[in-house]
């Protein structure tokens, strides 16, 4: 008895010095004394021409431990069995270039130090600089991480976003009223699918610097995530809206309007109308439905523009061939929209039988017309193929003047501007090259709807999407010299299987300088 007495003392006493004693870990994997980790190392990777840090730069080790950097440039360095040691990184980013070595490696060996920094500059590929990612997750995750300072009221989290697609943006009074499409949220893959929104200051009523970012406060719901901009009650369906622009109302009250589209996603649309953003409620409420063999309504980025005695509101699409008077009674009749197109007045588009019409010399007779189908770059580009029309005989000829090649233009805006005394149009290209829907072109016009010939490309990905990009210009600054615009980073449409993390299905912001000497030739007479 007495020993069973003694074993029992024996595993009491072990089990008190289990629970008083610290853990410690031995080189078998038990547990061992507690240490504080190290404080990262930081790299911050800078713009040589301007010393401002770059985001979206890769930089890889030899075992593919991949960071990329956020919106100040900087990446922290935690991995306990590399501090100490030179450690090789390569780095490359979309649009910047880093110098290669001689055997063709591009990167640098650095010294992982916790605690301490080290820079390094790229140099810009690019004709735009890359500013800052403005929707979604971590912005400034790493600079958090080093405890660096930043400059954003919510520099890792807004509303919740983890990811938003395309933006339309418009002046209230003083201030911003932003739109997005299809939302993701952190608590389950499926997120807000009928239109995102925010507000924010004008920089001249106290906003922020665009150079540094976007004060956007969202509309939230009960949990605290970006909600609804629309009511909606057709399941399986989602809300998106184009072609957002002010008009005063009847009562001379300025409102904002656009087209909202209820659809099943990208397949069939249910319906879709004009929708005017009400104040008090916060909400964009649907006004009208439009027959659903309407030919012509409400897309792409708008702006305003008197031609001869009347104000029109343009489409850009992304070449302004679609406007409407800008009257309030008729942006609700899809019958007042006018196209400036080569097809028969109330013509329907069919590539296969197209109702062209042409001069008594044989040429496309090209006229704004009511109720008659656009011809785009997209729908020319089908009538070339199908052989109804000759490739040089189109409105639309417009060429990469760096490779002297014809490029379809999928998406932009369309802007006046005062440095330039001519409109501008920032558009992304279609079947392109590196990436197939992420090339980016300014062009520019003495008139409209303008001929845009010449095009240069300002920006590019490798195998990346970045769509619907749209030319913020109340943000220009010094009398439009230096021009904002913002794009859908994402990975769809592309040839790229693994998305970039953070940054995947977000917004991006990009600063254009008009007098920058490479701009000459598409900016020239």
């Amino acid at each position: 008895m007495r020993s069973v007495n003694i074993s029992v003392t024996m595993v009491m006493l072990g089990i008190l010095v289990a629970l008083t004693v610290p853990p410690v870990v031995t080189a078998q994997g038990f547990p061992t004394e507690k240490t504080e980790p190290p404080k990262p190392f930081g790299i911050q990777v800078v713009d040589e021409e301007t010393g401002r840090g770059v985001s979206l730069i890769e930089l890889r080790t030899t075992n593919e431990i991949c960071l990329i950097t956020d919106n100040a440039g900087w990446v922290a360095v935690d991995e306990p069995g590399l501090n100490g040691l030179n450690v090789f990184f390569s780095i490359q980013g979309h649009g910047y270039e880093f110098p290669a070595d001689g055997f063709g490696m591009r990167g640098r060996a650095l010294v992982v130090r916790p605690g301490e920094t080290a820079q390094l500059k790229i140099k810009r590929v690019n004709v735009a600089e890359r500013f800052y990612r403005i929707t979604g997750q971590g912005q400034f995750h790493h600079t958090t991480r080093l405890g660096l300072p930043t400059p954003w009221k919510y520099p890792n989290l807004n509303a919740q976003v983890m990811g938003q697609d395309s933006t339309q943006a418009v002046v209230l009074g003083d201030r911003i009223l932003w739109t997005w499409g299809d939302t993701a949220r952190v608590s389950y893959p499926l997120g807000n699918f009928a239109t995102s929104g925010a507000w924010s200051k004008l920089p001249e009523h106290g906003g922020m610097d665009p150079a540094v970012g976007i004060d956007q406060t969202y509309l939230v719901d009960d949990t605290g995530f970006s909600r609804p901009m629309f009511d909606n009650d057709v399941p399986g369906t989602v809300v998106w809206m184009h072609g957002l622009f002010t008009l005063p109302d009847n009562q001379g009250e300025v409102k904002a309007v656009t087209h909202y589209s209820v659809r099943k996603g990208l397949g069939a649309e249910h319906h879709a109308g004009i929708a005017v953003f009400d104040g008090e409620k916060q909400r964009f409420e649907q006004v009208n439905e439009f027959p659903r063999d309407a030919k012509l309504y409400p897309r792409g980025q708008t702006f305003h523009h008197m031609d001869g005695d009347q104000e029109y509101i343009y489409f850009a699409t992304p070449y302004p061939m679609l406007r409407v008077p800008a009257k309030w009674d008729a942006i609700f009749d899809h019958t007042q929209y006018e196209a400036w197109t080569c097809l028969e007045e109330g013509a329907d588009f069919d590539h296969k039988n197209p109702r062209l019409t042409r001069t008594s010399e044989g040429k496309l007779d090209y006229a704004w017309r009511k109720d008659t189908a656009l011809v785009g770059a997209e729908q020319q580009r089908q009538l070339e193929l199908s052989g109804h029309i000759q490739p040089d005989e189109g409105w639309i000829q417009t060429l990469d003047i760096d490779q002297g090649r014809k490029i379809v233009l999928h998406r932009g805006s369309v802007r006046w501007n005062d440095f330039l005394k001519r409109w501008v149009m920032i558009a992304n290209e279609i079947y392109g090259e590196p990436s197939n829907l992420g090339e980016v072109y300014l062009l520019t016009s003495k008139s409209l709807p303008g001929r845009w010939e010449k095009a240069k490309k300002i920006v590019t990905h490798d195998k990346y999407t970045f769509y619907n990009p749209v030319h913020h210009d109340f943000f220009d600054q010094a009398d439009g010299k230096l021009i904002y615009f913002d794009g859908t980073y994402t990975k769809q449409f592309s040839a790229t299987k693994v998305a970039t993390p953070r940054y995947d299905y977000n917004t991006i912001m990009y600063r254009l300088d008009l007098s920058d000497e490479r701009l000459e030739s598409v900016n020239s007479p």
